[in-house]
């Protein structure tokens, strides 16, 4: 069984573990090795005095991924947070990275936060449409930000905005409730002539 969950000081250990597999991938996190378990615990005492998130993905009693939101600390700045995530490689393409997203957002634009961002390299596509679908926009790029094992990346730089999320969910489940309720014809053009 798979579950979420907020993170606690005792799972630093595994989340750990588990950032330092995804880092040394060397092509997802902007860091090629993880942190140690004292620093993640430190990482996640902060959050929780600063008023982040951090939400882990469960998998037999493992923890195979993450996603946090930070708050911006520096005055003006305070309604903005910045996600950082990733999934261990066995788990992606299962829909669990929208379920984090989706998940945190709901979490800390709730709270005080209007606006989160995110830096993610530009060849990693698969990453950059799960944003855009959850409600990301990009707004710029760093252009050969990083040269990694003979390879040239971009970054990109993306923002979602609360008011622009909140508008897109509450459509997305009117569609989702129209349809359940047999309101929405779902017939391709060519299936409603024939």
């Amino acid at each position: 069984m798979i579950t979420t969950r907020s993170s606690t000081p005792e799972d630093a250990d595994a989340i750990s573990v588990c950032v330092d597999a995804v880092a040394r991938e060397r092509r997802y996190l902007g860091n090629t090795s993880g942190f140690s378990a004292e620093q993640t615990r430190s990482f996640i005492a902060s959050l929780s005095d600063s008023g982040g998130i951090q939400i882990v993905v469960v998998a037999d009693a493992k923890i195979v991924g993450w996603c946090d939101v930070t708050p911006v600390p520096f005055e003006g700045m305070r309604h903005v947070g910045r996600l950082g995530m990733g999934l261990l490689p066995s788990f992606r393409g299962q829909g669990l990275g929208r379920r984090l997203v989706r998940e945190a957002l709901s979490q800390v634009f709730a709270k005080t936060l209007k606006r989160v961002e995110l830096e993610v390299f530009a060849s990693n596509k698969i990453a950059v449409g799960l944003y855009e679908r959850e409600g990301f926009v990009i707004e710029g790029r760093k252009r050969c930000a990083r040269f990694l094992d003979g390879a040239e990346d971009d970054i990109l730089i993306m923002g979602c905005l609360r008011d622009e999320w909140l508008c897109s969910t509450s459509q997305q489940t009117g569609r989702r409730q129209r349809r359940d309720r047999g309101l929405v014809d779902n017939r391709t053009s060519s299936d409603r002539r024939a």
